[in-house]
């Protein structure tokens, strides 16, 4: 008897559908666009206030004879010179003097005077012939300085609001939302998915191009600023400042190509999806708590983690010059990607090899019903994994002390050489890792095992010792083909895992020596956190991401391939 067949989606689906996937590409691009437009009207800003800094420095500028358009966004002018000391040889405080742009004496209040003296101090730790600075204010405002014979001149900036508003982007999104109803009211069939397809990646086209157009105009008003202020400062304005978005056709094809394959592979079980949520809205109600925490918690740092893989420290946009640093490294660089792969590879495939073979080993023992005490071995063995990983690495670290530790008060006793476990081999800092992460992970394969082998019926075992089967060729036979659906599962679980296991490597070795024991994980927070390059970092993590979805998909046929052993 064949079920009654799914009804098509409605053409309010399809196009409700269109509505909900093209934001996913659009609304990135929207944040990338505004920060593009924010980083190249800070540096017009910068170089702005940086160019009046220096014409009251060295070329005794009145800011007042400038145009409005030439001082659009000066707030405040002022210098500091030294305190000296007084009669008894103390320092005294710089002494400064605040303007606004007309010259006219005023009060910037007590947080702006701090500002102002930090940034002055900023300044003048610079080289004697540095061009000068920018600081940020309090968000509001920048502050731009130069050095002078006498102390320090600057002006201070109101950043100004650059007016980039989403409304632009949902009124063409209302459009095309718009426009797929009648797509899907009028078509049918295997050219309907395609109609929305096109609908989509044209929505997208259109609002990428006015955010690039956006972008642009910004950045044309930002050039216009500067060369009325270079063509009354002369030589004191310094070279104009050089603006490059990546908000171009290159821009917009990608965001226009990643909608088409987007709204092409997702509109259909979307739409199925809306219509099931218009038909069984208290299913859905259910799990929305759940659905609204996984977007908020997973795929929203998620997709800001993507962001960062193409931008540099700076939050320029790099492009693939992350991946290319580390898929393709230089000569010069101090870790090659594939020999951390190679560890990376090698320190999972063993820890689970050892993880799967002494958690079955003592699954088999402690399932012996002639077993005495075999409840209190059972928690005894569970410990290890109910001592948080970063406790039980600190732990095992201390074992494997040169000087005090027990590994090697336990080698003297049988007369042994002590070993420098954590020193310059890589040997010895790989088997302190190892030995700590196989404590750690065999009672969860353990517990597993134990499991699935109470689930076994016992009259398997009865006819398979009827028929002659020894001890081995029933475990052969009958246990080992009924504990894959339990153990592949929890193999790729203990896989991805291990694969980004930091606490150990990093609490235990270190990375050492000279960072050899670093896995792919420990080598993207060593890009965070001592190289301070985000966008490196991220693009480690993007590349870990990808390798462990492969390796998900792979063995998901593995899974799938133990799923009727039953049957």
């Amino acid at each position: 008897m064949t079920g009654a067949s799914e009804p098509s989606p409605k053409p309010l689906d399809w196009a409700l559908a269109m509505a909900v996937l093209v934001p996913v590409v659009l609304a990135p691009a929207y944040f990338f666009a505004r920060m593009e437009a924010a980083r190249e009207q800070a540096l017009s800003e910068e170089w702005r206030g940086l160019a009046l800094a220096r014409g009251l420095a060295h070329g005794g500028l009145d800011p007042g004879a400038l145009s409005r358009e030439a001082t659009l966004g000066l707030q405040i002018v002022f210098s500091a010179t030294q305190g000296g000391v007084d009669e008894f040889g103390i320092a005294k405080d710089s002494r400064l003097a605040v303007t606004d742009s007309r010259g006219t004496p005023l009060d910037a209040g007590s947080s702006m005077n701090s500002s102002l003296r930090e940034a002055t101090g900023v300044v003048r730790s610079l080289p004697a012939d540095d061009a000068g600075t920018c600081t940020s204010g309090d968000g509001a405002h920048v502050i731009c300085g130069v050095r002078t014979l006498g102390g320090v001149s600057g002006v201070v900036m109101e950043r100004a609001d650059m007016g980039f508003s989403p409304f632009v982007l949902l009124a063409i999104l209302f459009l095309g939302t718009v426009t797929g109803f009648l797509a899907a009211r009028r078509l049918s069939g295997r050219v309907l998915p395609l109609a929305i397809t096109t609908v989509g990646a044209g929505t997208t086209l259109v609002g990428a191009a006015s955010l690039a157009w956006g972008t642009a105009s910004l950045v044309d008003a930002s050039g216009i600023l500067e060369s009325i202020l270079a063509g009354q400062l002369g030589t004191a304005a310094g070279q104009l400042p050089l603006h490059d978005t990546a908000t171009g056709a290159g821009f917009v094809l990608f965001a226009t190509g990643a909608t088409a394959g987007l709204v092409f592979c997702l509109a259909g079980p979307t739409a199925r999806l809306l219509g099931n949520l218009r038909d069984r809205p208290l299913v859905y109600a259910a799990i929305a708590p759940a659905m609204v925490g996984m977007i908020l918690l997973i795929f929203v740092p998620f997709l800001m983690g993507v962001y960062l893989a193409f931008m540099d420290g700076d939050r320029n946009f790099v492009g693939l010059a992350n991946f290319t640093e580390i898929l393709f490294p230089g000569d010069t660089a101090d870790t090659n990607f594939y020999l951390t792969l190679g560890v990376t590879i090698l320190w999972t495939s063993l820890n689970v090899s050892l993880h799967v073979a002494i958690g079955l080993a003592l699954a088999l023992v402690l399932s012996d019903s002639k077993l005495r005490g075999r409840s209190w071995f059972r928690v005894l063995l569970i410990v290890p994994w109910a001592i948080p990983n970063y406790i039980t690495a600190l732990i095992w670290k201390w074992i494997f002390n040169t000087q005090y530790g027990p590994a090697n008060a336990f080698l003297a006793l049988l007369g042994m050489d002590p070993v420098d476990w954590l020193g310059r081999s890589f040997i010895t800092n790989f088997t302190a890792n190892l030995a700590t992460n196989v404590w750690l992970g065999f009672p969860f394969m353990m517990v597993v095992a134990l499991g699935a082998l109470q689930s076994i019926p016992k009259d398997l075992y009865e006819a398979a010792e009827m028929d002659g089967a020894g001890r081995w060729a029933r475990f052969c036979n009958v246990t080992l083909p009924l504990l894959k659906p339990a153990l592949f599962p929890a193999i790729i679980l203990g896989t991805i895992w291990t694969f980004n296991m930091f606490n150990v490597v990093y609490l235990v070795s270190g990375g050492a020596p000279d960072n050899q024991t670093n896995i792919l994980i420990t080598e993207a927070y060593r890009a965070f956190r001592v190289l301070k390059n985000f966008g490196m970092a991220a693009a480690y993590s993007l590349i870990i991401f990808v390798i462990l979805a492969v390796y998900t998909a792979l063995t998901n046929r593995m899974t799938k391939a133990a799923e009727n052993v039953f049957e």
